[in-house]
């Protein structure tokens, strides 16, 4: 989402809640014409026939391969849904996902948590990384000899920058002393590290193997601190949630078979890996499928209030993020816990 903090108290709300409207306006072709055929409104409660539905996601990462082997193993099909997958940044994702042209957006919460602070009614319904994904990368010996040194990050909002935070609090260090930059996306970031234009991110598997290879080492791997978060979910807005819930059910339903299909097929999930993240270097898709099979990826995804809570806090400079109820957001019926 676009960084807010610059407008203050009403007005800055007002001018969040303009841009998104007019942001809507030009999503209505580029998401049509990436999922050609698919109905915006959606086909009704996917009771009677196939139900169509567009879903966005916003960065090409291996959180999403539960979403990649739904489609391409059919599992949304046996289910009477025809899923379309479309590829939007965080900050367009949310505003097509509340003007119709999606009807669900794989995001993470933070760009879920400022949505909702402009006035967004949406609904959190899963969270395919409950923790965050991300090992810290640098050449610095020690979290000491980062002060002063160029952090990359994705955008002053996103998943990525909630991540940092949270590593550099880990590491004893604060915002004020490391120079965050912003470079737009993971790739953006990823390249700089390896490119030596920063001297230090967060980064995951498979891009870890050539930051390796390029003299950098972890000194932080934050999915084993299990700080609750939602580095990648799928939300849809309220009004949707109120009137689709069996096709949202029955969406979830293939979700599920696709994790476990993810845990269990290493070889196939390799394989969509491969394919989507277009790698072919064995060593980079096994460690990126332990990582995320046995490491990150839930067996249930059920969303939590806490996983959004981080973001919450990460985010509380923004105007309306601290007045919002998080027990109004997230929608754990569908993923009830384990007994």
């Amino acid at each position: 989402m676009r960084d807010t903090t610059k407008h203050g108290g009403r007005r800055g709300s007002r001018r969040t809640t303009y841009g998104l409207a007019a942001a809507t306006g030009a999503l209505a072709l580029a998401v049509s014409a990436c999922a050609p055929g698919v109905d915006a409104a959606g086909a009704g409660d996917g009771t009677g026939g196939t139900a169509k539905m567009t879903v966005s996601y916003s960065q090409l990462v291996a959180d999403q391969l539960p979403l990649w082997i739904a489609v391409d193993s059919g599992l949304f099909k046996k289910q009477g849904l025809d899923v379309s997958l479309t590829s939007l940044s965080g900050s367009d994702g949310f505003p097509a996902l509340i003007s119709g042209q999606t009807q669900m957006a794989s995001i993470g919460a933070s760009e879920m948590i400022s949505g909702a602070a402009s006035g967004a009614q949406v609904n959190y319904l899963a969270t395919l990384t409950p923790v965050f994904p991300y090992q810290f990368y640098t050449k610095a010996r020690t979290a000491a000899e980062l002060r002063g040194k160029r952090v990359g990050i994705t955008t002053s909002s996103g998943s990525v920058y909630v991540a940092t935070l949270a590593a550099l609090k880990q590491l004893g260090l604060t915002p004020k002393d490391v120079r965050l930059v912003s470079l737009g996306s993971v790739t953006n970031v990823n390249n700089a590290l390896i490119a030596g234009s920063v001297d230090a991110a967060l980064s995951h598997p498979p891009a870890s193997t050539q930051i390796e290879a390029a003299g950098y080492h972890s000194i932080l791997d934050l999915a084993k601190q299990h700080i609750p978060t939602s580095n990648v979910g799928l939300a849809t807005t309220t009004a949707y949630a109120k009137s689709h819930k069996g096709q949202i059910k029955k969406f979830m339903t293939a979700l599920s078979q696709a994790i476990a299909r993810e845990k269990s097929d290493e070889k196939y999930a390799e394989g969509e890996l491969s394919k989507h993240l277009k790698i072919s270097d064995p060593k980079a898709l096994k460690e990126t499928w332990e990582y995320f099979a046995k490491e990150v990826l839930p067996a249930r995804p059920t969303p939590t209030t806490a996983q959004l809570q981080t973001s919450k806090d990460a985010l509380a400079k923004t105007p309306g993020v601290s007045r919002l109820d998080l027990t109004e957001i997230v929608d754990d019926s569908y993923f009830p816990p384990a007994n």
